[in-house]
């Protein structure tokens, strides 16, 4: 497999991304950048009922929020269900995560 023998360098996903597109032309998402995002979704939330249950009610740009802003997965977890808590949109998600909403509710 290529991923094994190269890792996730530029070129394998732009490869894997142009292969996806060519193989599925009316799927969309399948940027490079996508699949990026794709990969570190997957590794930031391998329970997969944690996935299930909170990650897959939010849109997929307030998950790369919170893929791009929170690092420690307990509190990109509290982050996501205060987002659904919240009805929060992506914008507003990362207005409350760079003011530390989580310090301000008491959670530290």
């Amino acid at each position: 497999m290529s991923q094994e023998k190269e890792g996730w360098g530029t070129k394998v996903v732009d490869r894997l991304s142009r292969d996806l597109r060519r193989a599925f032309p009316d799927m969309t998402g399948l940027s490079a950048r996508n699949l990026i995002y794709m990969r570190q979704f997957a590794a930031s939330w391998p329970d997969r009922s944690i996935a299930q249950r909170t990650a897959a009610q939010l849109l997929w740009r307030i998950n790369q929020a919170l893929l791009d802003k929170v690092e420690d997965p307990d509190l990109r977890l509290w982050y996501a269900e205060k987002a659904i808590e919240l009805g929060l949109s992506r914008d507003m998600l990362a207005a409350q995560i760079d003011s530390r909403l989580h310090q301000r509710e008491g959670r530290v």
